[in-house]
């Protein structure tokens, strides 16, 4: 049985994005009291002090692109193992949800969206304060302030592009495993197969590979061809997961 909308009275404006919401910060507390966030947060602040104590003599531009190519290689499995699992973990008590709260579906899975974006968003930029923080006192400092503040963005995305596939195939594929399985191949081929076939604008590795130009200020049209790319990726994702979420049975 299908039920787009649960409340058959219509909330106010201010009401309205109540249930939003209120998905949102359970969702996030639930992330942030996970000893699965502790344990990558602090590994990942680790890596990068480490790093940057044990690279008294490489340049700030090489060793910031370092730091942010785990969040590509390393990290990003964290990132799809919460991704993945974000809506097909709880399809056992969806329907009940959906059908007893003041809940719509476009809700709860733009809920979803969000509070998965900004969990990756947070964990990244506690890690890169700390990167960008303890690469900037090096010796050989060569990065343009400009460049650095696009490197963090450019990987930033990449992220948010990988948390929106990673919901979206939670919600589209029939187990959290499928989702995370098919996630983890996804994304391994874009970053290394995808510069192989032609599409180096969408890979990750291929970004990865132009940072320390980048973080010098060597920004150029093939960087805005990747951004744009990554936009509507996330974005696809996204409205075609929510489409689907909606007519879907529950």
């Amino acid at each position: 049985m299908k039920s787009h909308v649960v409340s058959s009275e219509q909330p106010s404006p201010g009401e309205g994005l109540g249930p939003f919401w209120a998905i949102v910060r359970v969702d996030l507390e639930g992330l942030f009291r996970s000893k699965i966030t502790y344990g990558w947060l602090l590994a990942a602040v680790f890596i990068q002090v480490v790093r940057t104590l044990g690279s008294a003599t490489e340049t700030t531009s090489s060793v910031i692109s370092s730091g942010l190519s785990d969040f590509v290689y390393l990290w990003a499995l964290v990132m799809i193992g919460l991704a993945a699992s974000s809506v097909s973990s709880e399809a056992g008590e969806l329907a009940d949800s959906i059908m007893s709260k003041s809940v719509t579906r476009l809700d709860y899975v733009f809920a979803k969206f969000t509070s998965r974006i900004a969990y990756t968003l947070t964990g990244f930029s506690l890690v890169t304060i700390v990167l960008v923080g303890l690469s900037l006192k090096l010796e050989v400092s060569d990065y343009d302030a400009l460049g650095l503040v696009s490197a963090v963005l450019l990987v930033a995305l990449a992220l948010v592009m990988l948390t929106a596939l990673g919901v979206g195939l939670s919600v589209a594929m029939p187990s959290t495993v499928t989702a995370m399985v098919t996630l983890l191949v996804l994304w391994y081929s874009m970053t290394f197969f995808f510069p192989v076939i032609g599409l180096d604008v969408v890979s990750p590795g291929s970004a990865l590979g132009r940072l320390p130009d980048i973080v010098r200020g060597g920004w150029g049209w093939g960087d805005w061809e990747t951004v744009a790319g990554y936009f509507v990726i996330s974005g696809a994702s996204m409205a075609l997961s929510s489409t689907y979420f909606y007519f879907k049975d529950v």
